[in-house]
């Protein structure tokens, strides 16, 4: 009880004070162990995109994809632009342009994480010819992992603009390592979504050949899968989407860095790709497992999962 008594009260979290910070971080560490058990027999639990089902308890693919991830840009921004108000003294940098006060460089990580978000909760899932349906505790923890990170994010770079050596802004906006950040970014960000539509169009083109080839006038899209070709991104590695969205986020903690907002394990930025891979590296390798039993090792063609170097 004693402990209890310690945690900060609900209305610190509205937006974060340093304390409920201090206790989101920690939620967001127990990610990493929780992510772990994907390794295990209970990866079976994770009922989701190809390893879905159709029973009672699973969500509509669609629906559940948006409102679990849509979380996490709407919190973000929530926290951009109401914690620097509580701020003593109130951020009000001269470079501000989106009316957060926080400098410039700050408001572009915050639009290059909505931004991210734009694409993965609304643009991605209305552009896929199909999502799978998603077992509700699938669901629940996709929530659990939007809520504490993007509110990790958020606070993280708020609360930096509070240390004496960030808060008067004198790093200039596009140092090399600032624009090596940038350009990884991008890199990743374009690549992710070049590697999805193309997965797109590949399933799109393989749901009309097995509807033309039953001789039916209505084309449907619902558990038809292929196995990308060995080109492109896809030439030596099953999942170059995730790995670039890994790069995507390694250039944002380049960023972070480089305009003074740490570099360590203290960052959210560290703590979003350590979530990141620890979750979506055993998603790759099982996804490689489900490839080879569906069209044989063959169609494989000795590709990795995600990272060739280690065989995974």
């Amino acid at each position: 009880m004693s402990y209890l008594r310690g945690l900060p009260a609900p209305s610190e979290f509205f937006p974060p004070t340093p304390r409920a910070h201090a206790l989101i971080a920690k939620v967001v560490w127990s990610w990493i162990p929780i992510s772990l058990i994907q390794w295990t027999p209970l990866m079976k639990l994770q009922q989701m995109g190809k390893t879905s089902g159709s029973a009672s308890y699973h969500l509509p693919g669609r629906l559940a994809w948006i409102t679990a991830e849509i979380i996490a840009p709407i919190n973000f921004l929530y926290i951009i632009y109401t914690l620097p108000a509580k701020l003593k003294p109130t951020p009000s940098a001269a470079s501000s342009i989106f009316g957060t006060g926080l400098p410039i460089q700050h408001e572009l990580l915050a639009f290059l994480y909505v931004a991210h978000y734009i694409n993965r909760a609304v643009v991605a899932p209305l552009s896929a010819p199909s999502v799978s349906p998603i077992a509700i505790w699938v669901w629940a923890m996709m929530v659990y992992f939007q809520l504490p990170h993007s509110a990790n994010l958020a606070s993280w770079i708020v609360y930096s603009t509070t240390d004496a050596t960030v808060r008067d802004r004198s790093t200039p906006f596009f140092t090399p390592l600032a624009l090596l950040g940038l350009a990884l970014w991008i890199y990743g960000f374009r690549g992710n979504v070049v590697s999805e539509y193309k997965l797109y169009d590949l399933r799109r083109a393989a749901a009309k050949r097995k509807a033309k080839s039953e001789g039916k006038a209505v084309v449907t899209y619902e558990k038809v899968y292929v196995i990308p070709p060995a080109e492109g991104t896809f030439k030596h590695i099953l999942y170059p989407h995730y790995v670039l969205e890994w790069v995507e986020w390694i250039g944002y903690w380049m960023m972070g860095g480089a305009w003074g907002l740490g570099w360590g394990l203290s960052t959210a930025s560290v703590w979003f790709i350590i979530s990141e891979v620890t979750t979506m590296l055993p998603r790759a390798v099982d996804g490689k497992k489900w490839y080879e039993t569906k069209f044989g090792k063959r169609a494989v063609g000795g590709r990795a999962a995600a990272i060739p170097a280690l065989g995974l």
